[in-house]
């Protein structure tokens, strides 16, 4: 890991190695060994970032992903840094719209191919814990907060009525019956209801500085997978290396 942080050759594979590198050290702070690049069996093509096994032989995988913000706002932000060293930047919510659904499809997207084919986590045992690790603090302005965490897993119906967004969430229950229309969603999500335990949403601490991030988190589980026993005993060995995100 090391070794890919100091070889990175552009600015955007040396923030995702950045990442990495300050998610492992924040476990290795609080007294919890990850183990880096593992596979859940021998015949996986595709290994996943960390593994850390509990005292009690629990197998949390944490498969990581750094998120920036979109090309086009990220475009504008330059242009008028360029022009007057100041910036002005809004979003509808339309925009926001779009940023959460770009949200599900990078989660989407390491443990499955565009059509759907699974890459990661192919296991769902009962010892192992599947997690995708998300960075989103550079999403909607660097205003992502929890309660857009929860729109993009559990929908619309998880959040305050001025917070929704027209979102079908990746962990929600949905019915076929009576949204016929969702079928494609319904498919899209399958294999993440069936393997990804939850999501591990990161979030910079706003008084830490380049390159010394520290991070902040925030859980949201698949209730489908595992019970608030399992989640809790999983929340404490997490949450004592990345803490809660304030907000």
């Amino acid at each position: 890991m090391l070794s890919g942080l100091l070889q990175a050759n552009d600015k955007n594979n040396f923030l995702a190695f950045l990442l990495e590198a300050t998610f492992a050290y924040q476990f290795e702070a609080s007294g919890l060994q990850l183990q880096y690049e593992v596979k859940q069996s021998p015949d996986n093509a595709s290994s996943i970032d960390f593994l850390l096994e509990t005292a009690s032989k629990t197998r949390v995988y944490f498969e990581l992903r750094l998120l920036q913000q979109d090309a086009e706002t990220a475009e504008a932000i330059a242009e008028q840094l360029e022009i007057s060293g100041a910036y002005a930047i809004s979003k509808d919510g339309a925009a926001e719209q779009r940023d959460i659904l770009r949200l599900q499809s990078t989660i989407l997207g390491k443990i499955q191919k565009k059509d759907g084919i699974p890459i990661k986590f192919l296991k769902s045992n009962a010892d192992t814990i599947n997690l995708v690790v998300i960075c989103v603090s550079d999403i909607i302005l660097e205003m992502a907060d929890p309660e857009d965490c929860r729109l993009a897993m559990y929908g619309d119906r998880a959040v305050r009525p001025e917070a929704r967004r027209d979102v079908v969430g990746m962990f929600q229950d949905i019915d076929l019956a009576q949204r016929p229309d969702w079928q494609p969603l319904s498919d899209k999500f399958k294999h993440a209801q069936k393997t990804l335990h939850g999501v591990l949403f990161l979030f910079r601490d706003e008084l830490s500085e380049f390159p010394n991030w520290s991070l902040r988190s925030y859980l949201v589980w698949n209730w489908k997978l595992l019970n608030e026993e399992e989640a809790n005993a999983v929340a404490q060995k997490v949450l004592s290396a990345v803490p809660l995100e304030k907000s």
